[in-house]
């Protein structure tokens, strides 16, 4: 019998082309909540962001960067769509730099399909 209040912490790791590149990607599933790391290299954590889902239906999760000042928030929004669809806590790390809109539509989409698999 699994005691659903122990602490649970599976890794899922996975890579995918873009182009000619390879990008890494690493999700730790928690409790109702998963840590997400997304990169070209080797990991670090350069930024950081935490969407927390809200309690209202038509609420927006709320989300704040804790590490990094990515002015161009793709964490943050990435993190604030992700638990408004699977309503629990992310914790996002980008570190594909200042890129592109396909770059980002492209990890966005790849990310998604992980989290079905992962969650199914």
């Amino acid at each position: 019998m699994v005691d659903n209040n122990e602490p649970q912490f599976i890794i899922h790791q996975d890579t995918q082309m873009y182009i000619t590149d390879p990008i890494y990607f690493q999700l730790v599933q928690m409790n109702k909540s998963m840590f997400v790391w997304i990169g070209k290299q080797q990991p670090n954590m350069k930024d950081l962001s935490i969407a927390m889902p809200s309690f209202g239906s038509q609420s927006i999760p709320s989300v704040t960067t804790v590490l990094g000042q990515d002015i161009s928030e793709q964490s943050r929004n990435l993190g604030r769509r992700l638990a408004s669809k699977y309503h629990q806590q992310f914790f996002i790390s980008l570190d594909i730099g200042n890129q592109d809109e396909m770059l980002v539509a492209f990890v966005e989409k790849k990310l998604s399909e992980l989290i079905k698999k992962v969650l199914n």
